[in-house]
């Protein structure tokens, strides 16, 4: 019982670092992997408050180009060296979704868009974090707790 208590809460191993030219190769495969299937990417980000490397929200990075909406991703849930998620069938990940809203640059937080963004990088920043401690392969289906 004391084991599982630890690894619940115990205390979190220390982040890895990498240097500031890891994180941009990264960054710039990750980009040109992800416009190869998706298109070129919008130029905003949605960048959290607090990053998620900290316990924050994952950024939001958009793709309206694919598909007759928008497509949304994640580049920082793999670390520079592969590690984050544990690995499934295929290896590590990030994550992919799509909207039939097309990207919405008005402030309105209550637009459709603005509120399937918000849903969204809530159900990512959950698989994200859970991703880190269980196995998660294609076809498998998982239950988001919503607020009440």
């Amino acid at each position: 019982m004391m084991n599982l208590f630890k690894k619940l809460f115990g205390r979190k191993a220390a982040p890895k670092t990498f240097t500031d030219e890891q994180w941009e190769q990264d960054y710039e495969l990750k980009s040109r992997g992800l416009e190869v299937i998706l298109g070129p990417s919008h130029p905003l980000v949605g960048h959290a408050l607090i990053p998620f490397a900290v316990g924050g929200a994952v950024d939001m990075y958009y793709y309206p180009n694919h598909i007759a909406g928008t497509g949304f991703a994640t580049m920082e849930v793999m670390e520079p060296d592969g590690s984050g998620p544990v690995p499934n069938d295929l290896g590590t990940y990030e994550l992919v979704a799509f909207t039939r809203h097309a990207i919405d640059d008005e402030r309105d937080n209550e637009s459709p868009y603005n509120l399937i963004e918000r849903e969204i990088c809530g159900i990512f920043t959950t698989i994200a974090n859970y991703s880190r401690t269980a196995k998660l392969n294609p076809h498998d289906t998982c239950e988001v707790p919503v607020s009440e």
